[in-house]
């Protein structure tokens, strides 16, 4: 091995461990006060797959990187449990076999049902409505609502669902009726329902008190800021000119920094309505970041994670081209606990569909008020 290329193994070793670490800081460091670690989060599972082949290079040589690169992958390992679970994983529990309350939960992106999709595979909307009512599943959060006075009216979806309660929010309206927004379809009774409106973005939370027997948990739907990629924009995947691949890296970076800060805005303020909650909560949606991001970081304070707790396999949400990992969560209050967790991979939409039956016991009521 010639001089130079040893030089470039150790460059290139401690180089991409500083990046594997910063991807560990950046879920602490506001993308809006300083938005470049948001980048080394987005690629962690690929900085730690390469850090774990660095591994085994220097292990098989007895070099001292081999512990540096160990110790720094063992400091964050706890993130990869975000993204891979073994099977097996959520054993039943003492407590499941008397719970106080007991209720399926399932969020699902639906794509605005598809009515703009050019996708051959894409799932026509009354696959989703079919698919959605035989789950049958007790609180229901879909994103990316769409209804219109013509061909998808929202009476119809109401009556398909068959739902006792439910609570629609709108983001916009156009001049051919088509209403794009949030829905939560529940067959408990839903209160104090409003919409979460963000500045500057066409994206939105919900907040509703699902009232459980003698208990309420506060429900969170979101849908975060949105990268809003077109096609045109990831064709760096298969470039067709001299240098067009490195315009389209710019074009997606600077979309990227965007979203990273308007996502940054939008989960500090939910983390507030969160924390300020007088029930336990329940916290679902599409947030469009993974794991280790600085928004899965504040909105997950101290509540537990459906998938960590139950799930199996990749936990990944998103089938599109980018970014393909888990982006759909359900977290809960500590006080429930989360079994059964699901992912559909049906490719009824870019989103798969996850639900989870969550279950209290020795719950201490607390009745919501309107």
């Amino acid at each position: 091995m010639t001089k130079l290329v040893k030089y470039s193994l150790y460059v290139l070793t401690y180089t991409l461990v500083a990046a594997l670490a910063i991807a560990y800081l950046s879920v602490w460091i506001p993308p809006d006060k300083f938005w470049i670690p948001a980048f080394f989060g987005l690629a962690f599972p690929y900085l730690l797959v390469i850090n774990l082949i660095l591994l085994v290079y220097w292990l098989i040589h007895l070099k001292k990187e081999s512990i540096i690169i160990l110790v720094v992958i063992l400091l964050g390992w706890n993130n990869m449990m975000h993204y891979y679970r073994l099977p097996g994983n959520g054993k039943k529990e003492k407590n499941e076999h008397n719970p106080t309350e007991k209720i399926s939960v399932l969020t699902f992106n639906v794509r605005s049902f598809n009515v703009y999709s050019t996708e051959k595979k894409a799932g026509k909307d009354q696959d989703i409505i079919r698919f959605l009512k035989n789950e049958k599943t007790d609180i229901l959060c879909l994103q990316e609502f769409h209804t219109d006075d013509y061909r998808f009216p929202e009476e119809k979806i109401i009556k398909s669902l068959d739902y006792p309660y439910y609570f629609i929010s709108y983001i916009n309206e156009n001049q051919y009726h088509s209403r794009y927004g949030l829905a939560v379809f529940s067959r408990y009774p839903l209160l104090n329902k409003k919409g979460l409106r963000f500045d500057e973005s066409f994206n939105e939370s919900q907040q509703c008190d699902v009232v459980i027997g003698k208990d309420t948990l506060r429900l969170f739907n979101n849908h975060l800021q949105s990268t809003q990629l077109k096609k045109r924009e990831v064709r760096f995947y298969y470039p067709d000119e001299e240098g067009e691949a490195l315009r389209e890296v710019k074009d997606i970076s600077l979309h990227l920094r965007a979203a990273f800060i308007k996502r940054a805005g939008q989960a500090a303020m939910l983390e507030k309505y969160i924390r300020q909650s007088p029930y336990p909560v329940l916290v679902c949606g599409d947030f469009n970041d993974p794991p280790v991001s600085y928004t899965y970081h504040m909105l997950s304070k101290g509540l537990k994670d459906a998938f960590v707790e139950s799930g199996k396999g990749f936990g990944k949400t998103y089938h599109g081209i980018f970014p393909s990992f888990r982006i759909d969560y359900i977290l809960h209050d500590p006080e429930w606990q989360a079994l059964q967790y699901r992912t559909y991979h049906n490719h009824l939409s870019d989103h798969y569909p996850v639900s989870c039956v969550l279950i209290r016991c020795n719950a201490s009521h607390r009745p919501a008020k309107e």
